[in-house]
């Protein structure tokens, strides 16, 4: 936890969990495999805090609402999506070596905070963002915060916080051993 005024507190503190299951379809879940994560402006100024969340796997992952603005004292979740392509491929991988074999993974979220100007922020506060909160705002602000945080990269006087997330992949493994004994009975049957 940060006191730095730039700092947005970050929930989880270090570490995202991705939960995969064998059959998403079947399991009662919506099909995916997602996280969220909560940035919260603890208030330490008045000023507003753009955010920007990026990865080392940006194919893998589809992050909504992936840069923003947080207002003094509130909060943004963030959603983060496994593709299923890639669950897919990363229960393959459990099936085959274990839960070991997804322990070192070298995925990693880098979440970025910034203090931004009275004038920059007015241009957020009040603006509808389709899909509701934690939506997209419309092009011409995403245009603008891009531009913002491209500035930013290139701009040694303006203090950025830097925070690094890593990633774990676990399987369910309740849903695992219900498929395991479904084969058990099915193979005892055969007998």
């Amino acid at each position: 936890m940060s006191s730095l005024p730039h700092a947005l507190e970050i929930d989880p503190e270090s570490s995202l969990q991705f939960t995969i299951t064998r059959d998403p379809a079947t399991d009662g879940s919506d099909g995916s495999s997602r996280c969220t994560m909560t940035l919260r402006h603890p208030g330490h100024t008045k000023g507003y805090l753009a955010f920007k969340v990026k990865t080392t796997q940006p194919r893998r992952y589809l992050v909504r609402p992936n840069q923003g603005i947080v207002a003094p004292n509130s909060s943004e979740t963030v959603s983060i999506l496994l593709v299923d392509k890639d669950r897919q491929v990363l229960y393959s991988t459990y099936e085959r070596l274990g839960q070991s074999a997804l322990d070192h993974s070298k995925d990693k979220f880098l979440v970025q905070s910034c203090a931004v100007s009275d004038d920059f922020s007015a241009k957020f506060q009040n603006e509808p963002r389709m899909g509701g909160e934690g939506g997209q705002y419309k092009k011409e602000l995403v245009e603008e915060l891009t531009a913002m945080w491209n500035k930013a990269s290139s701009d040694s006087n303006l203090p950025v916080y830097n925070k690094k997330l890593h990633v774990r992949h676990v399987v369910d493994t309740g849903a695992n051993a219900a498929a395991v004994k479904g084969r058990w009975n099915q193979w005892s049957c055969e007998f």
